[in-house]
C-alpha cells in the first residue's frame, strides 16, 4: 500500500508537470508566432517594429533553455600532468573515461572541456543561460568537485583572467546598456559550519536565521539579510570584492587557500515595464560550493593533541561533507520524482530549494583532477554529476515581478530573499573592508560560529 501511494503521488506530480509544461510551451509559441507575423507584415510594408519589439518576446536563449528542462552538466579538468587512468573526449556530448581499481568506466556529460580550455571558452557555453535572466528566467550556476580542483578559479578567476562570475556580470551590464531599464539588486551569503552569514553586512558577519516564506508566496527568507541596489558594474565589483574578503578560507594539505564554506551570490534583475503590464524579475544564482575532501588527505584528522587548528579543519571538513551528502539526497529525490524532497536536511539545500524548483534553469560545472592519487574522488564526483544530469526541472518559466518594489517581494522565488523589514542600503557609499577584515578570511578557532 505504501508503494502504491508513492506511485500515485509520483503520477500526480508527472501529470501536473506535464500540464504546466504544455501550457508554458503553448503560450511561448503563440508569442513567438505573433512576433514573427508582426515582423513579416512590418517588413512587407517597409516599416519597423515599435521600440521594445525588435526581437522575439522571450529571446532565443530563453526559448532554447525551455526546451531542455534537465540540469546541464559541464566538466572541466584541472590542468596538470596527463594521466593514463583518465581520458576525455572533449566537446558537446563528451565523455570522461576512468580506470579505477581495475574497472574501466565511461561517463557521458553534456559538455566536456579539454584541460587547456580557457576561461572564455567555459563562459561561452554558459552565456546564453546568463543572458536569459534578463528575460525573467531564474538561473543557477554552481561548481562542484574535490578540494583543490579549481572551483573558485573557474567561478572567480584572477584579475588578469576572470572567471564565470565577473564575465557573467560584465555580459549582463553590457546587454542591459543596449536594452531596457533594469533594477539590479545584490545579496551574498556563505554557509560556514551550518551557519548562514551575510558577507555584505557592515561589520563582522553574523549568523542569520533561514525561514519559510509566507503562506501562498513560497520561497525561503533569510531574516536580516542585506540587499544592495547596484547602479553600475564598478560598484558591483566593489561589493563582490568585499564579500570575498569576508569569506572563510584556510590552508590545508590539499590547498593552500581552501574555501571552508559555500558561497551564494544572488543577482535580481527587475525589468521596467509599462504601468499596465507586470514586469519580469529574473534571478542569477552563482554558487561556489566548498570542496569535498577526506580528512586524512586534507591534514584535518584532529589527532594532534593540543592543535586547535587541526580540530577546526576536521570539523569544517565533516560539515562540508554532510551538506554535500544532503545535496546528493536532494538530487536523488528530484531524479526519482518523489513527492517529498529533503531540502531541510542542511542549510545549503534549504537555500538552494527555490533555485532547484520547477521552471528554473540549473547548470552544474564539475571540476575534476587527473592525478592518480585523486582518482577515487574523481570517480565519485563523476558518478554524482551523471546522476544530476538526469534531474528534470521542467521547462523554464519566466517570473513576473509583483507590484511592490521591496527586494523581498520582487524575488520571492530566490533563495536569498530578505524580510520586508530589512532595508535596502544605498550603494552610493558601499561598505569597505574594516582594518581587521582579514580575520574573517582565515578563520581560526576564535572565528568559529556555533553550529
Amino acid at each position: 500500500m505504501a508503494s502504491l501511494r508513492q506511485g500515485c503521488g509520483d503520477l500526480r506530480g508527472l501529470v501536473s508537470t506535464f500540464t504546466q509544461s504544455c501550457q508554458g510551451s503553448l503560450s511561448e509559441a503563440q508569442g513567438q508566432v505573433s512576433w514573427a507575423l508582426g515582423a513579416l507584415s512590418a517588413g512587407g510594408a517597409g516599416t519597423q517594429l515599435p521600440e521594445g519589439q525588435q526581437g522575439p518576446p522571450t529571446g532565443c536563449p530563453g526559448r532554447l533553455l525551455e526546451l531542455k528542462g534537465n540540469i546541464r552538466v559541464l566538466c572541466r579538468l584541472r590542468p596538470g600532468t596527463p594521466c593514463s587512468l583518465v581520458s576525455v573526449e572533449a566537446g558537446p556530448g563528451g565523455t570522461v573515461t576512468t580506470c579505477y581499481r581495475g574497472r574501466q568506466r565511461r561517463f557521458h556529460l553534456d559538455w566536456v572541456f579539454s584541460p587547456d580550455a580557457s576561461q572564455e571558452e567555459v563562459f561561452g557555453e554558459l552565456e546564453p543561460a546568463v543572458l536569459s535572466c534578463l528575460q525573467g528566467y531564474s538561473v543557477c550556476i554552481f561548481t562542484y568537485g574535490q578540494t583543490g580542483t579549481g572551483k573558485t578559479y573557474s567561478m572567480e578567476g584572477p584579475p588578469e583572467d576572470p572567471g564565470i562570475a565577473p564575465r557573467a556580470l560584465q555580459s549582463l551590464f553590457r546587454e542591459m546598456g543596449t536594452g531596457g531599464q533594469h533594477r539590479v539588486t545584490l545579496s551574498m551569503v556563505e554557509i560556514y559550519n551550518e551557519a548562514v552569514r551575510d558577507l555584505l553586512a557592515p561589520g563582522p558577519p553574523e549568523r542569520l536565521a533561514v525561514r519559510q516564506g509566507p503562506a501562498g508566496q513560497g520561497g525561503i527568507q533569510v531574516a536580516g539579510l542585506t540587499h544592495w541596489d547596484v547602479p553600475n558594474l564598478e560598484t558591483l565589483h566593489q561589493m563582490l570584492s568585499l564579500g570575498r574578503s569576508n569569506r572563510a578560507t584556510a590552508a590545508t594539505s590539499m590547498n593552500p587557500r581552501s574555501s571552508r564554506s559555500h558561497a551564494l551570490v544572488t543577482l535580481t534583475l527587475c525589468a521596467a515595464s509599462p504601468p499596465s503590464a507586470p514586469g519580469t524579475a529574473g534571478t542569477l544564482h552563482l554558487v561556489d560550493l566548498a570542496g569535498s575532501e577526506r580528512a586524512w588527505k586534507a591534514g584535518a584528522t584532529g589527532t594532534q593533541r593540543g592543535d586547535p587548528n587541526s580540530a577546526q579543519r576536521l570539523r569544517e571538513a565533516q560539515t562540508i561533507n554532510r551538506s554535500l551528502l544532503a545535496l546528493g539526497g536532494v538530487m536523488a529525490a528530484l531524479r526519482a520524482r518523489r513527492s517529498h524532497v529533503p531540502f531541510r536536511d542542511s542549510q545549503l539545500t534549504r537555500l538552494l530549494q527555490p533555485a532547484l524548483g520547477p521552471g528554473t534553469t540549473a547548470v552544474l560545472l564539475l571540476q575534476i583532477s587527473t592525478r592518480p592519487e585523486d582518482l577515487g574522488e574523481t570517480v565519485c564526483s563523476l558518478k554524482f554529476a551523471e546522476r544530476v544530469g538526469q534531474v528534470e526541472l521542467g521547462p523554464a518559466r519566466r517570473r513576473k515581478a509583483p507590484r511592490s518594489e521591496t527586494p523581498s517581494s520582487l524575488s520571492t522565488d530566490t533563495p536569498l530573499t530578505g524580510t520586508p523589514c530589512t532595508p535596502t542600503r544605498s550603494p552610493v557609499s558601499p561598505p569597505s573592508p574594516s582594518p581587521d577584515s582579514s580575520s574573517y578570511s582565515a578563520l581560526g578557532p576564535s572565528g568559529d560560529l556555533p553550529p
